[in-house]
């Protein structure tokens, strides 16, 4: 089903009831924890303390901070004060204020490198701050799920998913203990109540449903049922991120903390993992350059931009965008606005200061002149605010022409792994100049293993690969990025590739590197950088750079926008779309539907139960919704279009099952048009006051107080707005269930 890295016996192995993990990662003052799947002792986390004055954080054995800091926030779950962070001699934030409250979900977003990651960490204690704090309240437990790579486990998927569900392991192992007492022989009244009182957590915990659960959403993110029961070291380090994840949202902490977690994810994973973060009802702060995902799972946005956290409250991402253009356009306006005046003041001093009659007047402007200076009316914007996102170009070489028309082919393959049966059979494919390739199929069915065999990086089982003399491979996966050597600088390993090794070009200058690099937004004294002092995002602009710096004819990318912010999977699907043209070939492995139809595909492969189907077309709707979350496609691999053009006339003779409703949904069926109707007034009426508010706002300029209370005014409207807007899409639903009946 997955890759295998592993052995081992799955049918063997216990499944559940399961029992408590004997330690849990958690941040502890009383005791270490050890690592365990997918986290460091930081990366899955809890903290319990009683209500303290002053801030205090766990320390390792070296006095270093090894979890977040727990202190008085206020009532929020999360509180960061004058926030100052270095990425080694490089400031990245200052003096930041923010304030998470409980059920507050919020969507960090920023351009690579600006200190998003490095933000999740100064608040899990593992980055140290240059000055300022950041806690969290007292009782609150913080999950973390790091972008990094995963460690190995002793447990099965499905025990290592629940392991953290300490309420419920807690529970258990109480039972489990009175039970032996009582099997011991004491059966007095104290022992036999706190076996009842033990039973009762533990089915208020939701004990008895915890497999349900567990199968549940390791389901949404893409196992099956039987994946269980396998041990989490039969995973390969993408599926055992999946396990992680599971662990860390099984945990249920009161401060989610994520970064990047779609990365390993594919498109139906990535689409449940955003519905269920919706409906989290703790605190959440989600990193991610997944722009459906933020939409989906956020209700508030903060961006890191120059040197500073800038907050949104209650905006989707599409409406963050909007706000932040109104932002600038209002700042900028203020501010010539602002230096106009003191431009027509400057001016009647310059003409009447010296008069003996206007020299009172003249000396009025002079000190409203100062007064403006002091208050910041005439300093400009701040950067954070006015500065337009970097647009990234990615520009490739033109493919050098090959012999005839085929790049490169498989005859009658069979592609595998020695240890196990081949994953696919007697694959035939050829890879044509002019070719744009889309592989699709189910999770585990053999996509990135038939995209190896193609490199030549796996060989083959059975059958021959064919090169074309003049075959010029140029390669980028989802962890290429990781691979780069951390001690070297940038420019060095982006210039040493073009030069050298296969097809390598000696007369490409630093100042050409530089220049890829630079339009890629690795600009200024980056590329002088050791790659280890790079984020994750600049890491992937490095490898980006590489991979344009070495002409090809035949590109091969495994779900290359992983790790890539918007602005890059922007550019790098605008240079696929556009290069090749007659000569060059381009194969794919994606789940990300806006650069996969950005590149414009002639033709789609299938890959599903160990064959593979190749039609000539470009994708459609159909190829997004044929497979189920799981993974299991009931439909045959070409019947993709034709399910959705005949969707039309399938729905006209199936029959909808009757809708059973309770007698408070028939009340609300009932009464849905009157409420509609009414909501779209109190919408409409909440609009109004919030355009208000917005003209209000620009009206009092630079006076921090009044800005305050309009500001929380217009919150308020705000979420009356959103939930008013829930209740309807409620009502919309429940309509269309019952409609027609």
């Amino acid at each position: 089903r997955h890759p295998v890295v592993g052995g081992g016996d799955a049918a063997a192995r216990p499944s559940f009831p399961l029992r408590p993990s004997s330690s849990s990662s958690s941040f502890s003052r009383s005791r270490p924890s050890p690592p365990a799947l997918g986290m460091s002792s930081s990366s899955s986390s809890s903290v319990d303390a009683p209500s303290q004055s002053a801030s205090t954080a766990p320390r390792n054995d070296d006095g270093e901070p090894s979890g977040p800091s727990v202190g008085d926030t206020r009532g929020a779950t999360l509180l960061l004060e004058g926030a100052s962070i270095s990425r080694g001699p490089n400031p990245l934030l200052d003096d930041v204020e923010w304030r998470v409250e409980p059920g507050q979900r919020w969507g960090v977003v920023g351009p690579n490198g600006a200190g998003k990651s490095t933000l999740l960490g100064a608040i899990t204690g593992a980055v140290r701050m240059d000055g300022g704090r950041a806690l969290v309240g007292p009782r609150v437990r913080v999950g973390y799920l790091k972008q990094t790579a995963v460690s190995g486990s002793a447990r099965t998927a499905g025990e290592e998913a629940a392991s953290e569900m300490e309420e419920i392991n807690r529970a258990r192992s109480e039972m489990g203990r009175l039970e032996g007492a009582i099997a011991g022989g004491d059966t007095s009244e104290r022992t036999m109540n706190a076996l009842a009182s033990a039973n009762e957590e533990f089915t208020n915990a939701g004990g008895w449903t915890q497999e349900q659960e567990v199968d549940g959403v390791l389901g949404g993110l893409g196992f099956e049922p039987r994946d269980s029961s396998r041990l989490c070291s039969d995973f390969s380090g993408g599926w055992q991120m999946r396990i992680a994840l599971a662990r860390l949202l099984l945990s249920k902490p009161t401060l989610l903390l994520l970064d990047e977690p779609s990365n390993h994810l594919d498109s139906s994973a990535r689409d449940w993992l955003g519905q269920y973060l919706a409906k989290y009802e703790g605190s959440m702060v989600l990193v991610s350059h997944d722009i459906p995902l933020i939409e989906k799972a956020v209700n508030n946005i903060a961006e890191v931009a120059g040197g500073t956290v800038l907050k949104y409250v209650s905006c989707s991402y599409n409406k963050y965008l909007e706000e932040k253009e109104f932002r600038a356009k209002s700042a900028q306006a203020e501010y010539e606005r602002n230096a106009a005046e003191a431009a027509r003041l400057q001016a009647y001093v310059n003409k009447w200061g010296a008069s003996a009659t206007k020299a009172s007047s003249a000396q009025s402007r002079v000190k409203t002149l100062e007064r403006m200076r002091r208050e910041g009316k005439l300093d400009p914007p701040p950067v954070a605010i006015i500065e337009t996102n970097f647009k990234p170009q990615l520009i490739l070489p033109p493919p050098p022409r090959g012999i005839g028309e085929t790049l490169l082919a498989v005859r009658n393959a069979d592609i595998g792994y020695e240890d196990g049966a081949p994953l696919l059979r007697n694959i035939s494919l050829r890879i044509d100049r002019g070719m744009k390739l889309v592989l699709r199929g189910p999770n585990g069915a053999g996509k990135s293993t038939l995209m190896a065999a193609l490199r030549g990086t796996l060989d083959l089982l059975g059958g021959t690969r064919i090169e074309n003399e003049g075959l010029r491979l140029g390669i980028f996966t989802q962890d290429l990025a990781q691979e780069l050597d951390i001690s070297a600088r940038a420019i060095d390993l982006a210039a040493s590739h073009a030069r050298e090794g296969e097809h390598g070009d000696f007369s490409v200058s630093d100042k050409e590197v530089r220049s890829v690099m630079g339009r890629l937004g690795l600009g200024g004294e980056k590329p002088l950088r050791r790659v280890g002092s790079l984020s994750g995002g600049e890491k992937a602009r490095v490898a980006l750079s590489m991979f344009a710096l070495k002409a090809s004819n035949a590109l091969m990318l495994d779900e290359p926008s992983n790790h890539l912010d918007v602005g890059c999977i922007e550019a790098l699907s605008d240079a696929l779309g556009r290069w090749g043209e007659k000569d060059g070939a381009i194969v794919v492995v994606s789940h990300d539907r806006s650069f996969c139809d950005a590149v414009g595909f002639t033709h789609v492969g299938t890959v599903r139960d160990g064959t593979l189907t190749l039609e000539e077309r470009d994708l459609n709707d159909g190829d997004w919704v044929q497979y189920e979350i799981n993974g299991a496609a009931t439909a045959p691999p070409s019947a993709a279009a034709a399910a959705a053009e005949t969707e039309t006339e399938a729905s006209s003779t199936t029959t909808t099952p009757e809708v059973v409703l309770t007698p408070e949904q028939r009340k609300m069926v009932f009464n849905a048009p009157k409420r509609i109707q009414k909501l779209e007034k109190l919408i409409e009426d909440a609009e109004v006051k919030i355009a208000k508010y917005d003209d209000d706002m620009m009206e009092v300029g630079n006076d921090v107080g009044k800005l305050t209370d309009i500001s929380q005014l217009k919150e308020k409207e705000e979420e009356k707005v959103m939930t008013y807007m829930e209740e309807w899409e409620e009502l919309e639903v429940l309509l269309a269930e019952v409609g027609g009946q």
